[in-house]
């Protein structure tokens, strides 16, 4: 595995046009908390020479709002699927061709080429997952199958929500037999209804932290990213995940250059190392989140090759709709989130 870590290290040296380690780099890196793997980035810095430097945020409308303002100074940036998309479109994102990734051609076919970002000219898979229901299998019986589990009034004060507007209310939609993404105002309307009503149940809306509520036992069912549940699982295996029966949602968190990059060609080669399927190994494996590479089940320690939220399963993947760009309903919806927070 060596060797193939030290080859992708030398290919991107080579895409820096150099075959030195250039001295005083830095790669700055924006992405959602605790999603990177701090041995990896060492890894880089020891074969390359260039430093990656972290900072995190909770939300795709926190990382839009933080690049619309021209605040950061990022190389590279980890939006979702429909937040490429608005990206691109408000000509934040610059281009990445893909001469500047060789290890493109390790991704699997299922994750390129989609909707939001079609051609991949401005983006490449990191990770990607499911969201639905986490439980408690010790305390919540039976097992939960629906959206409805989330307004149980047992669970009182015992259920936690993500504090993302998008996933939010698509989940409300889905739960009143609605379509996810729909822009329709009577819809949000009845949606927004709907998690009004569940709000005196809820303990925290929490995408930071959801892990350590449910390894605490203060939440026993939670709307959850399945990668967190895999890794809160991890801790206390009582936790289970599932898809609702209502469809629940797929996602994929991507590598992006911001347009004003700093450094927009140490930020490829960053983006092509973490590409190589021996590295994308072993962050996935520590991360817990589902692979893009191609035969990630050959790669991935045993006890992961199974879950079908870290290596594809073609019927799950199919039941589970995307999230997508709102346009101008964005703004409705931006009202809502704020008015339904606030009480």
């Amino acid at each position: 595995m060596l060797r193939s870590i030290r080859r992708a290290a030398v290919l991107a040296l080579a895409l820096l046009g150099g075959c030195g380690k250039p001295a005083g780099r830095t790669v700055h890196f924006y992405s959602w908390d605790s999603y990177d793997d701090p041995a990896v980035f060492a890894e880089f810095e020891k074969l390359t020479g260039i430093k990656v430097v972290t900072d995190f945020f909770a939300s795709n409308e926190e990382l839009l709002a933080k690049l619309m303002a021209g605040q950061g100074g990022y190389d590279v940036i980890v939006p979702s699927d429909y937040m490429v998309e608005i990206m691109a479109r408000q000509g934040l994102l610059a281009e990445i061709p893909k001469s500047a990734v060789p290890n493109a051609g390790q991704i699997d076919p299922r994750f390129l080429d989609l909707p939001f970002d079609k051609g991949n000219r401005f983006s490449m898979p990191y990770m990607w997952g499911m969201t639905g229901i986490a439980y408690d299998s010790d305390v919540v019986k039976p097992a939960p199958d629906s959206w409805a589990a989330l307004w149980d009034p047992r669970w009182k004060g015992r259920i936690a929500m993500l504090n993302d507007q998008r996933e939010v209310f698509a989940m409300a939609l889905q739960s009143l037999g609605l379509p996810a993404n729909s822009k329709d105002p009577k819809h949000l309307a009845a949606a927004q209804k709907r998690l009004s009503e569940q709000r005196p149940l809820v303990k925290a809306y929490q995408s930071e932290n959801q892990k350590g509520l449910l390894i605490a036992g203060e939440v026993v069912v939670a709307q959850a990213w399945s990668s967190d549940l895999n890794l809160a699982a991890a801790e206390k295996p009582s936790l289970r995940f599932v898809l609702p029966k209502e469809g629940g949602f797929i996602w994929m968190d991507n590598l992006c250059v911001p347009k004003k990059a700093a450094d927009p060609e140490a930020a490829k080669a960053l983006i092509d190392f973490l590409l190589s399927p021996e590295v994308a190994t072993k962050l996935h494996a520590k991360l817990r989140g589902g692979s893009p590479i191609k035969d990630a089940a050959k790669r991935l320690p045993e006890e992961l090759r199974g879950n079908p939220t870290i290596v594809p399963d073609a019927a799950m993947m199919k039941r589970a709709v995307w999230l997508e760009d709102l346009g101008e309903a964005a703004a409705l919806y931006d009202r809502l989130w704020t008015e339904l927070k606030a009480g």
